[in-house]
């Protein structure tokens, strides 16, 4: 099967399986969801699971997510783990895939080589505003005497500062990342946001890798901001190989 995945490069392909699903049109009218949606109903999303489990040669059981708030709320995640509330799950259990959901928010994946950690963070706005990829750095350190000069990082394809308009409200949260322009509106740029984040608390700039792409401009990604209510949500996952 011809499933597309965008792949990160950073992380050594020997520990860690990860990657940000696209929507696939080619094989999926509708494009593939791995969240379910006001279009995307459980039935359809619980197939793609399926799917996409047999494509990284793993179970859907394996698959570790959340309901996602745009919180700052981070879980460990055990053999027993169910599905919480909350937008970060940290891990050092092989074999599960841990999973966030996006569709113009930042994925953010992040793994410990030394300690053999694995996180995976869903920012948008709100969880920028609250600092969530920090405190999921934080758990790492805290419940596996991780190092932040260790961790290796990717951020997956986001809304990006272009097409990425915010309110005055949103506006005043990020002074440093915020633009506004001629025509009096702002745009935000959660990549920089993300990356000034990172740098804060200790992660090295050669360790990070950002993606370029845009959810809105790129059409093989979904996007609540361009497609609304149809858009579906896309899996970005990391897991420890056994």
């Amino acid at each position: 099967m011809d499933f597309r995945i965008i792949e990160p490069q950073i992380f050594p392909k020997e520990d860690i399986i990860a990657g940000l699903t696209e929507r696939n049109q080619h094989l999926f009218p509708d494009g593939f969801s791995f969240g379910s949606t006001e279009y995307f109903d459980v039935e359809t999303t619980t197939k793609h699971r399926q799917i996409l489990a047999e494509v990284l040669k793993t179970t859907p059981k394996d698959f570790a997510y959340l309901k996602q708030t745009h919180s700052d709320i981070v879980h460990i995640v055990n053999r027993n783990y169910q599905t919480k509330e909350g937008d970060a799950l940290v891990t050092t259990i092989k074999g599960k895939i841990l999973v966030v959901k996006i569709a113009d928010c930042a994925g953010i994946l992040l793994y410990d080589p030394v300690r053999k950690v694995a996180s995976a963070v869903h920012s948008g706005w709100r969880g920028s505003s609250k600092k969530i990829v920090q405190k999921s750095i934080t758990t790492m350190e805290k419940h596996y005497k991780c190092r932040p000069e260790d961790i290796l990082v990717w951020v997956s394809p986001l809304a990006s500062a272009e097409r990425y308009e915010v309110g005055e409200e949103v506006a005043k949260l990020f002074p440093k990342t915020t633009e506004r322009r001629e025509n009096g509106k702002y745009y935000f740029d959660n990549r920089k946001e993300i990356q000034n984040q990172l740098l804060e608390v200790g992660i090295l700039e050669q360790n990070i890798e950002i993606s370029t792409e845009c959810t809105i401009s790129n059409i093989n990604l979904h996007s609540y901001r361009r497609d609304k209510e149809k858009s579906g949500r896309m899996a970005c996952f990391i897991g420890i190989k056994n």
